[in-house]
């Protein structure tokens, strides 16, 4: 999971590695759901469905308050957040993306709640975070080879082929 500092928002990984970018929010993007792991206060991992709308530039983490998961990233900002795979031949991949949680400020809520896919009358209840990513992997299958692309804001994007 990432460490804060030299972290990007989705519109600075977006700039430095469109391609990978692209395909990234194609894979979150083709189903409504995905699966966010959070530390909980014993250090144990916590797994929990999730939307994680990519949208104005940022991957938002929006959740009830008083969920553990906002209660996990409120103590400690880092998380990994799984898209599901369509298919077990992953043609399109498998995507992952590693880092901190951001609290958005008022103007982000605002811009969220444009945006959302389905009316929010009294926001009072949600957490609203913005992902500052520290790595991005998208994992696919080509041909007989295990693609795992990977990019961190300091060692950029590399691609490793596994048969």
């Amino acid at each position: 999971m990432g460490a804060q500092g030299s972290d990007v928002s989705w519109d600075g990984f977006a700039a430095v590695c469109g391609e990978l970018a692209h395909r990234i929010q194609r894979r979150f993007e083709s189903h409504l759901h995905a699966v966010m792991a959070t530390i909980r206060a014993d250090g144990s991992p916590r797994m929990s469905g999730m939307e994680a709308p990519i949208r104005e530039g940022h991957l938002w983490l929006g959740m009830d308050r008083n969920s553990m998961k906002a209660a996990d990233l409120r103590r400690d900002a880092r998380f990994g957040l799984h898209s599901a795979p369509e298919s077990g031949e992953l043609q399109a991949g498998d995507a992952r993306i590693e880092g901190s949680a951001v609290p958005a400020d008022d103007a982000q809520l605002e811009t969220f709640l444009r945006g959302h896919h389905h009316e929010v009358d009294d926001a009072t209840p949600m957490a609203l975070f913005t992902a500052s990513i520290a790595r991005a992997v998208l994992v696919r299958v080509d041909r007989q080879q295990l693609v795992v692309e990977t990019w961190t804001p300091s060692g950029g994007l590399t691609e490793r082929r596994i048969s």
